[in-house]
């Protein structure tokens, strides 16, 4: 039996934090929410290669710091003495506590019985960097350090930024900087290198946002109070359910402790920091009991219509706006529209000029509503000259907030309904509930152009064949009623 044990702890990530938790924390109690195991089989995940980038936000004090910083780097030293891992956080005294407590963890007679080649170099075993007689190791540095002529398979973000400067852009451009410039190439292999960010989220234009733009890194968040249904996957093909409203560790932060700790240091900061969720205020015009949200979509026979509607950038640098497509369809049983799939991307002229057909093939949409704007404009012009029916220019006149107050109450009616099981969820809520306060709004200006659109001209869209372009006759246009002039 405890040759099983041995072997799974050697195996097994969350096993193996059982094991050493008491190493580590001497006198505590391991909890055994199911959060720490997704927490360690995404992080084994990286060990194994499966995943290169890895990002997970989660609360202060729920044992990241140990799970990231001491425990993987361990786990991937025991099965490979020559692997080189760099730890990155915010200051020299943390990161130098981090390293005293890897070094007792490798120090002690359990891990030696696990991973008896794992030896560090008794020439080179210092907080800041430990060698190994295989000629890897693990080196720790703080923001802004040098790590010039070390190179690593993997690096480890750890909490990257003081809370208390991430209010200023040049702080978080310094961030931004670091990474681009030092941090990333210290991988020895660009192809095979792995990074683990993992923090706490401070700010909507923080680090971890610039990370999850790049749109490499899996994200698994965790924010304290469940804001969406979620299945996070665990070991064994097993997974962690959470419903909206389940706590994350609920006996350690019961609701009534997390409600204080959001009036002691406000909605913003709880937010950010509990909840991983970071807007720059509350929103004044749509909150989560606004939307109507499915698990899945239904069949996609259900769907007889389909709209796309683009928002066009004219830049693809990395810090400018994002070219959007959504798909909406329509499901004439329900009479409600569904948003079916956001494409969303920084890029150039000529590929979006690409993927508007592209996207329009793929979803065997009849309409496609282009921003009249100077990219739009080129485009509907080379456009229209293929299917000139199908491609619809919209002209904007007034600012974005004006245009998409008036949609509230359309998106509130139950005639919009968004499933939660796509990846593109949870960004395209996040950016719906902060408007007009988050850093990006390119798919409400989206999603604002569709709902005009259709607001003028659902009735008489519906009405005409995709096929031919001619009405129905079910339809008769009427000029509407004065009070009835603003209803979706």
């Amino acid at each position: 039996m405890a040759s099983v044990v041995t072997t799974l702890q050697r195996e097994n990530l969350y096993a193996f934090l059982a094991g050493v938790f008491p190493i580590l924390c001497p006198g505590e109690e391991l909890s055994r929410e199911p959060y720490l195991e997704a927490m360690c089989y995404a992080l084994q995940k990286v060990a194994a290669g499966k995943s290169q980038r890895l990002m997970i936000s989660i609360a202060p004090r729920h044992l990241k710091t140990i799970c990231g910083s001491v425990l993987l780097p361990a786990f991937v030293l025991g099965r490979d003495p020559s692997q080189k891992v760099i730890v990155v956080s915010y200051g020299k005294e943390l990161a130098r506590e981090h390293g005293d407590l890897f070094r007792k963890l490798i120090a002690s007679p359990f891990y030696q019985r696990l991973f008896p080649k794992m030896r560090p170099d008794p020439g080179h075993n210092r907080a800041e960097h430990v060698k190994t007689t295989a000629g890897g190791g693990r080196k720790t540095v703080s923001i802004g350090g040098s790590v010039t002529g070390f190179g690593a398979d993997l690096i480890i973000i750890d909490d990257l930024g003081k809370p208390a400067e991430m209010g200023h852009d040049s702080y978080r451009q310094g961030l931004r900087d670091y990474f681009d410039q030092t941090l990333f190439s210290r991988l020895n292999d660009k192809r095979t290198g792995r990074i683990v960010s993992i923090q706490q989220r401070l700010h909507q234009d923080d680090f971890p946002a610039y990370l999850l733009e790049k749109e490499t890194f899996d994200h698994l968040c965790l924010p304290s109070i469940a804001e969406i249904p979620e299945d996070i996957p665990l070991y064994n093909a097993r997974v962690y359910t959470r419903r909206t409203g389940d706590l994350l560790n609920p006996e350690r932060e019961p609701k009534e402790l997390l409600e204080q700790i959001r009036a002691t240091i406000g909605s913003y900061a709880f937010q950010a920091q509990y909840q991983q969720n970071p807007q720059a205020g509350e929103s004044a015009y749509l909150s989560m009991k606004d939307l109507h949200l499915v698990d899945t979509l239904p069949e996609e026979s259900c769907f007889i219509r389909r709209v796309q509607s683009w928002d066009t950038a004219a830049s693809d640098s990395p810090r400018s706006d994002y070219t959007v497509c959504l798909t909406f369809g329509w499901h004439a049983l329900e009479e409600r529209w569904y948003l079916l799939d956001v494409w969303r991307k920084r890029t150039s002229y000529t590929e979006v000029k690409a993927a508007v057909p592209r996207e329009r093939k793929r979803w065997r949409a009849d309409k496609v509503l282009i921003e009249a704007s100077a990219m739009g404009i080129t485009l509907l012009q080379e456009l229209r000259n293929s299917v000139a029916s199908v491609y619809q220019g919209v002209n904007v006149v007034t600012s974005k907030e004006d245009r998409f107050i008036p949609q509230t109450d359309w998106i509130k009616s139950g005639k919009f309904v968004i499933p939660t099981d796509k990846p593109w969820f949870d960004e395209f809520r996040r950016e719906l509930l902060a408007f007009p306060d988050a850093t990006k709004d390119d798919q409400v200006d989206a999603l604002t152009q569709f709902s005009e659109y259709m607001r003028r001209s659902q009735n008489a869209y519906l009405d005409t064949d995709p096929d031919t372009g001619r009405r129905n006759g079910n339809y008769r246009r009427e000029r509407p009623r004065r009070e009835d002039r603003m209803k979706f």
